[in-house]
């Protein structure tokens, strides 16, 4: 598999299939991060195929390839805010829990998308490495690679963020 250094200098390179697999590794993370703000299946996906759009865009103005993952997260949380921002001055024809979550709920069980909402809480740093490790199920070795983090910065951030959703599960349910 090849690091994020690698796809992006193919991508710059002109090989498009490239961008495809850097789609792959990144889009649950992506998907996660605009739910949390629209709480809306299709606005999601518009979000989530916008902030690609963007970062294919702007993919040249990246200066640390080994950021590309939080520099994607910071483009999907814009472009979900700016869809956040653009609905409410739209009247909707029926209320987001009647046209989509019926079909968001097929992805995603109860206990799962109160689990995604906290990690959507999480910072940056660790909602990479929890997304990553977790929802992209990649071993630590591989999230510390892909991040150019150490493995116990990795490891400490992951156990801190573990603690913190805990703690979130908490005040939810004492």
């Amino acid at each position: 598999m090849r690091t994020n250094d690698e796809l992006i200098a193919a991508i710059l390179g002109g090989e498009q299939p490239a961008f495809a697999e850097l789609l792959g590794r990144y889009e649950r993370a992506v998907w996660a991060t605009a739910w949390k703000i629209l709480r809306d299946y299709h606005a999601t996906q518009d979000a989530t195929q916008n902030a690609f759009v963007e970062a294919y865009r702007r993919l040249g103005q990246l200066r640390t390839p080994d950021h590309f993952g939080l520099w994607l997260l910071r483009i999907t949380r814009c472009e979900a805010l700016r869809l956040a921002r653009r609905r409410g001055k739209v009247h909707s024809l029926g209320s987001t829990s009647d046209l989509a979550v019926g079909r968001a709920d097929a992805l995603l069980a109860t206990e799962s998308d109160e689990l995604l909402l906290a990690i959507g809480r999480l910072p940056e740093h660790e909602r990479l490495v929890v997304t990553l490790r977790f929802l992209e199920d990649y071993p630590v070795a591989e999230v510390a690679r892909l991040t150019g983090r150490p493995v116990g910065t990795v490891t400490k951030q992951l156990s801190r963020a573990i603690e913190r959703l805990r703690s979130m599960f908490r005040e939810v349910n004492p």
